[in-house]
């Protein structure tokens, strides 16, 4: 196992010599196999071995318990310990995040603060979970790849060896570790994937996470591979006075195009584009000659005059005026390129939801008839889980920029806030299954591409 770690250390660079290197330390199996291989190695890899742990204060006295424990292993191994406590049901409140999201940012912002590199104790049973995660919810090729061993200053270096070999490990060099109850529980899907569908697949594949691990490591050579061809294309579509030739780009296969269109909202500085906006912009781009555009998140617009697309710095609306949300209809708000729906529905089923598509409570709206979408107003609130929330607040905790929020679509029934689009539906007003309910569907793709006037 120590071989096969320093392996895969050295063959994905994961740290370089004269580095310090901090190991995050749950207290759990993974991480102490974690921490007591890496010391194992410090001298073979000549870098120092420090240790993080974060008290996410989620378990009470069990939480204080794991936080004595990385405590006094670290003592008795005489390692340099970063503690920390973070409070993530505070942050849930804010944001309206789930426990495991708002934890994950939290846990990763402290990492961040370190400013050294840190080992992750992620092992190919963790990669395999992820993997079938991603499948449940639905996925690209991208999601296929796994965990990967490097991101940022992130390191994963058990990632080649699964969970069975930790426990051997453990059991040989004698060492303890704490539980995390929470484990135990079938109420997150990662934990119904780990004890009730992995066992299944085991049975077919007794290597199941270690089959699972060597495709991952084939599909991310290929999304390298395919993120390199659509970083050449892009160079190659470069023309000289900026822009991009569209004839270049469309010539391209549409794997490729796909690729480099989100490479194109990256560059800006769009990272995490809908797959409405890209195909918007793929169509742009593949289009008959002449002009359109396309307005993207943020209000940026990208327009296309004959051959050439380029971003138009023209100031995107300050605002949109406000519309009467009709009832079984469409509204249009042509300064966002966007269309909304409003339809009514008897009985409500989650299967109805989408990312764009909310469902509203309709025996708690005043008057169905004249919801209206608006931007936000002064001493605008909404309600969510945690209590009442000015839309300033959650624009900030969004980290929506203030020349932008004035562009966030709002559904009132008068004064009462329903829905924040994309970001919130009051908690007082969101449908449950089986109740009658509004559902407000809003719609970009069909909208985004606008003809303009070449006369």
């Amino acid at each position: 196992m120590k071989d096969n770690i320093l392996r895969y250390l050295r063959e994905n660079e994961l740290i370089a010599p004269g580095a310090t290197l901090v190991c995050a330390v749950s207290g759990g199996k993974d991480s102490v196999c974690l921490l007591h291989m890496m010391l194992s190695l410090q001298d073979e890899l000549q870098i120092t071995v420090e240790a993080a742990h974060l008290n996410h204060r989620l378990r009470g006295a069990e939480s204080d318990r794991d936080e004595a424990f990385v405590k006094s292993l670290c003592e008795s191994l005489g390692v340099r310990l970063t503690v920390s406590r973070a409070d993530v049901l505070s942050r849930c409140k804010q944001t309206g995040e789930s426990v495991e999201e708002a934890a994950r940012v939290l846990r990763y912002q402290f990492f961040e603060s370190l400013g050294k590199p840190v080992a992750t104790a992620h092992t190919q049973d963790d990669n395999l979970e992820t993997v079938l995660l991603n499948l449940v919810r639905g996925t690209a090729l991208r999601g296929l790849c796994g965990i990967p061993p490097k991101r940022g200053k992130i390191i994963r270096p058990m990632l080649c060896v699964s969970r069975a070999e930790v426990e051997t490990y453990l059991e040989q060099h004698a060492l303890s570790h704490v539980e995390d109850s929470t484990n135990a529980s079938s109420l997150p899907l990662r934990n119904r994937l780990r004890h009730e569908v992995v066992p299944l697949l085991a049975r077919e594949n007794p290597k199941l996470s270690g089959s699972v691990f060597q495709m991952c490591e084939i599909l991310r050579e290929e999304d390298a591979y395919l993120d390199g061809a659509a970083a050449s294309l892009l160079r190659l579509a470069k023309l000289p006075d900026g822009g991009w030739s569209c004839r270049t780009l469309r010539d391209a296969p549409d794997v490729l195009l796909l690729r480099a269109m989100r490479q194109l909202l990256s560059e800006l500085s769009i990272s995490k584009p809908s797959r409405a906006h890209v195909e918007a912009l793929m169509r742009l781009v593949v289009g008959k000659d002449g002009s359109q555009s396309v307005t993207l998140p943020g209000g940026k617009i990208l327009c296309r005059s004959y051959d050439k697309l380029a971003p138009d710095l023209r100031e995107s609306p300050a605002s949109f005026a406000p519309k009467k949300l009709s009832l079984d209809d469409e509204t249009e708000i042509p300064e966002l390129s966007l269309r909304v729906s409003c339809r009514f529905v008897k009985n409500f089923e989650k299967s109805m939801l989408s990312p764009c598509t909310f469902a509203l409570r309709y025996d708690t709206i005043k008057a169905p008839k004249d919801l209206l979408i608006r931007p936000r107003k002064q001493g605008d609130e909404i309600r969510l889980p945690g209590g009442r929330k000015t839309l300033k607040k959650l624009f900030i905790d969004r980290k929506i920029p203030a020349s932008q929020r004035a562009l966030v679509p709002v559904v009132t029934d008068g004064a009462r806030v329903l829905l924040v689009y994309p970001f919130a539906v009051s908690s007082e007003h969101g449908a449950q299954p089986g109740e009658a309910a509004l559902l407000i569907q809003f719609m970009h793709e069909k909208e985004y591409i606008q003809k303009e006037d070449t006369q």
